[in-house]
């Protein structure tokens, strides 16, 4: 058979597929053009008041009152603030980043269904690309990333600069990416190592911040959390921390921050990121956030064009005036700028002067004090000139001096998890195939508007050399190029990649059958007994087929959404339950998806082939789109065959005349037989499987029979009634429940 990849696949699918309904921010994220938006605030020295409030009231900066046209749409009394912290204080010009909140001033205010969206001036990044390419990244790998776009940003009718919109993380962005919006989420705003400050939990309140509605039990949980990352014995730590934290979402996560060499994150400041308990499953999920200093990305515009350049860079760009420092006037830094050694370590790390003193600058201090030489500063660090290649994390983690990724590594299951999704990413992720045609495309969209802005604070060669090879920082090109080569030579190393090696051919495997909207009429329940989305799979080979390595998704551009766990099979010739509910942490198989009433999309992939996929529309409650004939054919929409052939259907013959009743359904101990009367000839009852195996089989002497369920494991089973001529007097499905 031909395989098709998804990369082609997506070209051909997207000829023929169209979606009617558009979701909020589908078009304010509409990257494909770059958007306008116009600020007008009611005072001529509105820069200057902006810049007044950020700086007497951080990080509790004041909105201000304007109004906001977006590609043509007019809307009034918005809030505007300046914000940003590294992108504020580093930058030396009047590009700062900001901050629009639609409905600040007037409740229930949104546009595109947004309540707010981020102003990013690009700091650190002359490409202005290096956000957009990293949550790109994490979306094909699977993880639930802040959506972009570009903007040319006017105030008060003047041309500002080239921004990147980026997507709130709020209750909005909740409901887009999670069944329950109605958790707490978490923003970390300083730096932790996720260690263990006790069960007061006024102490974690100095780093996180609760976004969402306070709540005294929703800090219990995050004690708890941090309680089973630190204190939970090895022998307990794999199930524990499964209960309570999505460990497969942050591999994915720490696999995409040590690709693209993002020092200002968790891996090294422990930085920039939020975390959400889901409401349903009490489950904390990461969520990356600002990745300007990945891919390369570092401090200032070393004296770029536009308003006045930039600071200078890290890693040998000596700083002339260490009282200058923001972490010598903010007092951040314990010494003072006299200090030899401090001036050592920040002409070795302009972090450590220019954005924050953190456990890293103070490292690189102790160790020049032991007389071990200088720190080697940030990974992200950069020197003027030289087109310096990007300091890489090594691929193996461990001991990474990170209590998170130290424990979660020591699990041999979650250390195999996450090399895996190393392999999968350097396949058809993280590759220059795909990413330089994104680079290119990008630049030539915003190419005109970056080249006018009048306070970019790199030069035009800059922006082009950012593109390609670099000028004084790596450029985009180069870094993905040594990265793709280092990261491919470290890995072999450690894992063996041709362990997922793709296996299966399209069809192999198929969606057999699914139903989008279930409810107790139906008698289908999962284990824990509700009545929740499911698909069904079906093994149209003679062999057994392990899904280890294959996914499932309800969303194109996220084909690696939902991982079969490890070990997972679906026996030759048979049928696979997945409950597309959300709640993974119940029995069986559930994936991290629902399916959508008004339509939506289910695909099968395995590696970067496409094994089965589709797109429905409006479905009516318990009815299924299932494939005549079964594992190949054509949807047709019917009532469900969960678990078995999809030409089976429940009947009744017509030579038998009277009442059937098959209870309870589902059943856990017994299923009753009732008959209105017994045929002539006699009749038997039979429990098989789905696919025919029969597991017990007994006479019927009366009019009332029971059929023990002692021995039967819970699933799907049918029941055929017959008579001893062996024409079916009846058939049913049984749901047995343990």
């Amino acid at each position: 058979m031909i395989k098709c990849t998804f990369r082609l696949y997506v070209a051909m699918v997207a000829v023929f597929v169209s979606f009617t309904a558009v979701g909020q921010g589908e078009l304010i994220f509409d990257d494909s053009y770059v958007h306008e938006v116009r600020i007008t605030i009611d005072n001529n020295n509105f820069w200057q008041a902006l810049s007044q409030d950020y700086m007497n009231n951080y990080p509790d900066v004041p909105y201000t009152m304007a109004s906001a046209t977006i590609d043509g749409e007019v809307i009034d009394s918005v809030g505007v603030r300046q914000k940003g912290y590294a992108s504020h204080f580093g930058s030396q010009g009047n590009k700062k980043s900001m901050k629009i909140d639609f409905n600040h001033f007037v409740g229930g205010k949104k546009l595109d269904g947004l309540k707010k969206i981020n102003l990013n001036n690009g700091y650190g990044d002359p490409a202005i690309q290096r956000d957009n390419l990293c949550y790109n990244i994490m979306n094909k790998a699977g993880v639930d990333a802040p959506r972009t776009s570009y903007a040319k940003i006017y105030l008060n009718d003047q041309y500002w600069g080239l921004y990147l919109l980026v997507e709130q993380i709020d209750r909005t962005f909740l409901k887009s990416n999670f069944d329950n919006s109605d958790g707490n989420l978490f923003k970390n705003m300083g730096n932790s190592e996720l260690g263990w400050l006790g069960q007061d939990t006024s102490q974690y309140q100095e780093t996180f911040e609760l976004k969402t509605d306070p709540n005294a039990e929703a800090w219990e949980s995050f004690v708890e959390l941090m309680d089973v990352i630190n204190n939970t014995s090895d022998g307990d730590f794999k199930e524990e921390i499964s209960q309570v934290f999505d460990v497969d979402l942050y591999l994915k996560v720490l696999a995409v921050d040590v690709a693209t060499g993002n020092w200002d994150s968790y891996i090294e400041h422990g930085r920039n990121f939020y975390m959400y308990q889901d409401a349903d499953s009490r489950k904390f999920n990461w969520i990356p956030w600002d990745y300007n200093f990945a891919l390369g990305g570092t401090f200032g515009g070393f004296g770029g064009g536009g308003n006045g350049g930039g600071p200078g860079g890290g890693g040998g760009d000596e700083i002339e005036n260490p009282e200058n420092c923001l972490t010598i006037t903010n007092g951040s830094s314990p010494y003072p700028a006299t200090d030899s050694i401090f001036q050592q370590v920040i002409n070795e790390d302009a972090f450590c002067c220019n954005i924050d003193w953190d456990e890293a600058c103070q490292a690189a201090y102790d160790q020049i004090t032991a007389g071990e030489g200088g720190g080697g500063g940030n990974p992200g660090g950069g020197g003027p000139g030289g087109g310096n290649t990007l300091s890489l994390f090594p691929v193996d983690m461990s001991g990474s001096g990170k209590v998170l990724i130290n424990r979660l590594l020591d699990v041999p299951e979650f250390k195999e998890r996450y090399y895996q999704s190393f392999c999968r990413m350097l396949d058809d992720n993280f590759t220059t195939d795909r990413i330089f045609p994104l680079i290119e495309q990008y630049g030539d969209l915003i190419r005109e508007d970056v080249l006018a802005d009048p306070h970019y604070e790199w030069t035009d060669e800059q922006f082009e050399a950012d593109l390609d090879q670099g000028d004084v920082i790596s450029g985009l090109k180069r870094v993905f190029t040594d990265q793709v080569a280092s990261l491919t030579s470290q890995l072999n190393d450690v894992y063996d990649c041709n362990s997922l090696v793709t296996t299966l051919s399209p069809l192999d495997v198929s969606i057999n059958e699914f139903m989008a909207v279930n409810d107790s009429l139906s008698t289908i329940m999962d284990p824990a007994g509700e009545t929740d989305d499911w698909i069904e799979l079906f093994n149209n080979t003679n062999a057994d087929i392990d899904l280890s390595n294959a996914f499932l998704t309800d969303n194109m551009e996220e084909p690696e959404k939902w991982q079969f766990p490890v070990g997972t099979n679906i026996l030759a010739n048979d049928y696979l339950i997945v409950w597309a509910d959300k709640d993974e942490d119940q029995e069986g198989l559930h994936a991290d998806f629902k399916l959508s009433r008004n339509g939506d999309f289910i695909m099968l992939t395995e590696g970067s082939d496409v094994i089965d996929s589709l797109t429905f529309g409006f479905q009516e409650t318990n009815l299924t789109y299932s494939r005549i004939p079964n594992g190949t054919g054509d949807y047709i929409i019917k009532d469900p065959t969960i678990g078995f052939n999809n030409e089976q259907e429940t009947v009744v013959i017509e030579e038998y005349v009277g009442d059937v009743n098959v209870y309870p359904n589902p059943a856990s101990v017994a299923i009753h037989i009732d008959l209105e009367k017994l045929p002539t000839t006699g009749a038997t009852v039979t429990l098989s499987s789905g696919i025919g195996q029969v597991l017990s089989s007994q006479k019927i002497t009366s009019l009332s029979t029971v059929l023990n369920l002692q021995n039967v494991n819970a699933g799907m089973y049918l029941i055929t009634i017959q008579d001893e001529e062996s024409k079916t007097i009846k058939t049913e499905k049984v749901v047995v429940l343990k």
